[in-house]
């Protein structure tokens, strides 16, 4: 520690980092191994001690398993969401048999823990959107409310709708009022624009995102800025030209 941080930060920090030390031996009273490591304190435990596992990967060979770190995170990320559920509500106990059936899935090695992780979001999210309280599961009012409101996790929230039908015997579609949606869409395209426009400093990166975000505005056409930086774009009065497939297309500039 004194070589690594001087011996100040080193009289700082000796106390707190000799809990961890502690711990190991009461623990183990050997060297744990990375895993052992991981599964004890978790990710999060082990980024507060950096100094201490430098000094266990330095010295006693305890090497780093970014695989095991990343999978132990996307565990946590899980608990997360299911503890995100008013405990023994109905909601609670419908999304622990989803994650239980997902478990299933994965463990034959059809899924990932990152993709379990991906489906119960957004089934947790309906499930709030639909009671807080979670005394009631969704209806299709429900599933199209949210809809309504993220038109985009249309796809992700099949798996759990399906998965209610099976187990609760509804009937629920996830749907979108495609009209409606873009509807939504634009005003939040005018609403990012007006909070654009009262920027005073009008950077180049300011100038990508304006033009991105008024092609979509304008023109209904999504484009990145990787792909927007492959374009010719000329200056045109008090806007700007566009020339990307073909086409021309005219954009204001504030």
């Amino acid at each position: 520690m004194i070589r690594t941080t001087g011996p100040h930060k080193a009289a700082l920090k000796i106390n707190h980092f000799w809990s961890f030390f502690l711990e190991l031996d009461q623990t183990w009273s050997r060297i744990p191994s990375y895993v052992e490591l991981l599964h004890h304190f978790g990710a999060e435990g082990l980024r507060r001690v950096r100094l201490p596992m430098r000094w266990l990967h330095e010295e006693k060979g305890v090497k780093p398993d970014h695989q095991a770190k990343r999978i132990d995170s996307e565990k946590r990320r899980i608990q997360e969401c299911l503890r995100t559920m008013p405990p023994a509500s109905l909601s609670e106990k419908a999304l622990q048999a989803y994650w239980q059936q997902l478990e299933v899935r994965r463990a034959a090695g059809k899924t990932s823990h990152t993709s379990v992780r991906l489906a119960l979001r957004p089934a947790a999210a309906l499930l709030l959107h639909t009671d807080r309280m979670g005394k009631r599961l969704p209806n299709q009012g429900d599933v199209d409310s949210y809809l309504s409101a993220v038109p985009g996790q249309a796809a992700s929230v099949t798996g759990f709708t399906n998965f209610l039908n099976r187990l609760y015997a509804t009937t629920l579609t996830p749907r979108v009022d495609k009209k409606r949606a873009r509807k939504q869409r634009k005003e939040q395209l005018a609403r990012t624009m007006t909070k654009m426009a009262k920027c005073t400093e009008q950077s180049e990166e300011w100038r990508e995102r304006w033009i991105v975000t008024a092609m979509e505005y304008f023109h209904g056409k999504k484009v990145s800025k990787r792909t927007l930086r492959q374009q010719t774009i000329e200056l045109s009065g008090d806007g700007v030209r566009l020339h990307m497939e073909g086409a021309t297309y005219w954009l204001p500039i504030t």
